[in-house]
């Protein structure tokens, strides 16, 4: 299967454009009339922790709109598979290839081994997913507004940011720092053994898959995905609604990064 990559301005460019204009002016207009509803109940901190707990949902929700179509809905849809990154058939998938007699016993055998080692690392993914989202990031955060409370994330409706030069900065900075220190830290768990035996947790599967972007051993969480992305909101410390886009931003293309397709 030959997958298709953008290399010329296209309909995609658009698709990407508009995608982006919605994310940056549409997003902070659209949750604006419930900011207050969501978070006046809340002190600033424990608003604070609720705000980073929004990855968990948010993958669940990333799994049934573009997971769930790409791997079971659209599976046999050509335009779809096209940019199906790995030429192998998914593990909960049959080959489909065609064999000879004594061929298909040993492919069947193949298989069954494959996809019983792609379950096995499934449940652990959910376990490792699970927790690392909907547990250690919200205490992580929990943690930072004891022992760093003078910095306080503002959920105020009084200095809510609208789109501006001065937001756009915000975020651009915030994208520059984080990926410093993910570039960083990512690359100290390569280079020593004594760190490399935690995050090769990580690169156990040999397909992506979605679940696959936050399976990470809780060590090597802490170090390189954790760390980069609180440190930002300590450098920068923007507007509770600028941090909900920087995050919504992460969290996606971090999804996307591991979802096994190479849309354009």
């Amino acid at each position: 299967m030959t997958i298709i990559q953008q290399r010329s301005l296209s309909i995609y460019t658009l698709l990407g454009v508009i995608q982006s204009v919605l994310w940056f002016f549409a997003l902070p207009h659209l949750v604006k009339p419930y900011w207050t509803k969501i978070f006046d109940n809340f002190t600033n901190q424990q608003a604070e922790v609720l705000l980073w707990a929004i990855g968990g949902p948010y993958m669940l929700l990333y799994i049934l709109v573009a997971a769930v179509p790409s791997y079971v809905t659209f599976r046999n849809v050509e335009f779809i598979q096209q940019y199906k990154i790995s030429k192998e058939p998914w593990p909960w998938l049959s080959s489909g290839k065609q064999l000879n007699r004594d061929d298909k016993i040993k492919d069947a055998s193949s298989s069954e081994k494959q996809r019983q080692l792609f379950w096995k690392r499934t449940y652990k993914s959910i376990i490792l997913d699970f927790f690392n989202l909907f547990l250690f990031v919200p205490a992580l955060v929990h943690i930072k507004t004891i022992f760093v409370s003078s910095h306080v994330m503002s959920f105020s409706i009084e200095d809510f940011p609208a789109p501006s030069l001065q937001s756009a900065a915000t975020l651009l900075s915030m994208g520059i720092i984080h990926e410093f220190g993910f570039y960083w830290t990512h690359r100290l768990m390569h280079m020593y053994p004594s760190l490399y035996k935690y995050h090769k947790v990580h690169h156990e599967y040999k397909q992506n898959n979605v679940l696959t972007s936050q399976h990470f051993h809780v060590i090597d969480f802490l170090v390189s995905i954790a760390f980069p992305a609180i440190l930002t909101t300590e450098i920068v410390r923007p507007h509770g609604v600028t941090q909900l886009q920087f995050g919504l931003w992460l969290l996606t293309s971090n999804f996307d990064d591991h979802l096994g397709y190479a849309f354009p």
